[in-house]
C-alpha cells in the first residue's frame, strides 16, 4: 500500500476556523464547551446541542448559482487555507492530473430544504435555487472548479464513513497513477434531515454527548469541513495504511460485537506493518451512543488491551457526520504535525463518569505522551461500513 503524503490541511468546525486555533481548543485543557445550543434544527422547536460553525463563511455572491451552498462555504474556507501547497505541487503539472475527491453525507440539502420551505409558502420555488447544490457530487465539482481540475473527480456518500474513504479512495488514485495530486476530505452542513432524523431514531443527546461515559445517551451533530493536499511527494506526515470492513449487522445498528470495527483496525496495523502496541494514540469513533461506544470498547481492548491511549473528539466537534472521517483525520494530522510542540493527547472528554460495564482500554486524559508518531482514526458507519486511517511522520 502506497504511503502517500499529506502535505497540508485546511479546517473549519466547532473548534476553530483554522490549524493552530483548532490544536490549540483541542488540546488546551479548559471547562469550555465548544458544542452550541440551536433551536432552529428540529421540528419541534426543541433545543438541540449542536456542533456549529459560528464564524463568518467566504462570500460567495461571485460562484455559479448551482454551487452556492452552506455546505460549498465550508468546503471553501477549508480550501483557502490549503491553497498556497496545492499552488506549490501543481505547478507544471496537467489539470489532467489532478483529482478531487469528497465525502458528505448531506451535501446541499439545507438549500433544498429552505427552497421547500419558499414553496409551501408561496407556492414558487426561489429564483435562485437549483437542484443540483444538493446532489453528493456538488462540494467535489465546486472545488474541481476552483482549481480547474481535470482528473478524477467525484464524491462517496457512505453516512458516517464518507470521508475517511475519500482519503482511501484518494490513495489508490495516486498508486493507480491516474493523478500526481488529490484534494480529498470532507464537507457536511447542519440541516433539518439528519437532526430529524437521528432524532427519530431515538439517536441525539440531551445535553451533551458522553462518548463511553455511564451517562451517554446519544449524539451531537456538526458540521464542518477538512481537506488535506495528497501526494506522492515526500513530506512529514503521511496516509500509512487504510483497514476497512463491511460487517452489514443492520441498517442502522452496529455489530454489538465490534467484529467490523476490530477487523478494520487490525487490517490497517497490519498494512502498515506494525504492532496495535506501536501505535500511539487510537482516535476512536465514540459518538456517545449506548450501542456505539459499547461494541467499540470492545474492539478497541481486543485490538491493543491497554497498551495504547484513546479517547473520542466528539464532544469538540459533534458528530459531523459525511464529515467526520476527514476532520478526525485532520485532528490526528495535527497532533501529529510539528506545531504539537508539547505532544498532547486530545482528552475523551465527557461528564467525567467512564462507564464502568464497558471493556476496559485506556482512556485518554489529556496526557503529553514521550512519543507521538503513529496514530490510528476509526469511523464506523450506517449498514456496518467500518474504516480505520493510520497517519504516521517521517520526523523526529
Amino acid at each position: 500500500m502506497l504511503a502517500a503524503s499529506l502535505h497540508d490541511l485546511g479546517i473549519i468546525c466547532s473548534l476553530g476556523t483554522d490549524k493552530n486555533t483548532v490544536l490549540k481548543n483541542l488540546t488546551s485543557p479548559t471547562d469550555e464547551e465548544f458544542l452550541s445550543l440551536n433551536t432552529r434544527l428540529l421540528v419541534n422547536g426543541e433545543p438541540l446541542y449542536v456542533g456549529q460553525v459560528n464564524a463568518e463563511l467566504p462570500s460567495m455572491d461571485n460562484e455559479k448559482s448551482h454551487f452556492n451552498s452552506r455546505n460549498n462555504q465550508l468546503a471553501l474556507a477549508a480550501l483557502i487555507q490549503i491553497m498556497p501547497a496545492i499552488e506549490r505541487l501543481k505547478a507544471q503539472k496537467e489539470s489532467a492530473r489532478i483529482g478531487v475527491v469528497i465525502g458528505t453525507s448531506t451535501s446541499g440539502i439545507l438549500e433544498g430544504e429552505q427552497a421547500r420551505k419558499s414553496w409551501l409558502a408561496t407556492g414558487n420555488m426561489p429564483k435562485a435555487f437549483r437542484y443540483s447544490s444538493q446532489e453528493m457530487i456538488a462540494p467535489a465539482q465546486f472545488i474541481a472548479s476552483k482549481l480547474a481540475a481535470k482528473g478524477p473527480v467525484y464524491s462517496i456518500s457512505t453516512a458516517c464513513s464518507s470521508s475517511a474513504k475519500a482519503l482511501h479512495s484518494a490513495q489508490m488514485i495516486l498508486e493507480s497513477d491516474l493523478a500526481d495530486i488529490v484534494i480529498c476530505g470532507g464537507v457536511d452542513t447542519l440541516s433539518q434531515l439528519p437532526s430529524n432524523g437521528f432524532k427519530s431514531l431515538e439517536s441525539t443527546a440531551k445535553s451533551y454527548c458522553n462518548p463511553f461515559g455511564n451517562e451517554r445517551d446519544g449524539i451531537n451533530i456538526g458540521e464542518g469541513a477538512a481537506l488535506f493536499v495528497m501526494s506522492k511527494t515526500q513530506d512529514d506526515i503521511k496516509l500509512l495504511s487504510v483497514g476497512e470492513s463491511s460487517d452489514a449487522y443492520h441498517v442502522s445498528a452496529p455489530d454489538p460485537e465490534g467484529v467490523g470495527a476490530l477487523s478494520s483496525m487490525k487490517q490497517a496495523a497490519e498494512n502498515a506493518n506494525i504492532s496495535a502496541e506501536q501505535l500511539d494514540y487510537l482516535n476512536l469513533h465514540g459518538t456517545g451512543t449506548p450501542k456505539n461506544d459499547d461494541m467499540e470498547a470492545k474492539a478497541v481492548s481486543e485490538f491493543c488491551q491497554q497498551e495504547v491511549l484513546a479517547g473520542s473528539t466528539k464532544r469538540f466537534t459533534g458528530h459531523t457526520l459525511g464529515a467526520a472521517g476527514a476532520i478526525e483525520a485532520g485532528l490526528t494530522w495535527l497532533l501529529l504535525s510539528k506545531e504539537n510542540t508539547k505532544r498532547l493527547i486530545p482528552e475523551n472528554k465527557n461528564n467525567g463518569n467512564i462507564d464502568p460495564t464497558l471493556n476496559n482500554f485506556k482512556v485518554s486524559s489529556g496526557e503529553t505522551v514521550d512519543s507521538l508518531s503513529l496514530c490510528l482514526s476509526n469511523s464506523f458507519a450506517f449498514g456496518g461500513s467500518n474504516i480505520s486511517l493510520i497517519l504516521g511522520t517521517s520526523f523526529e
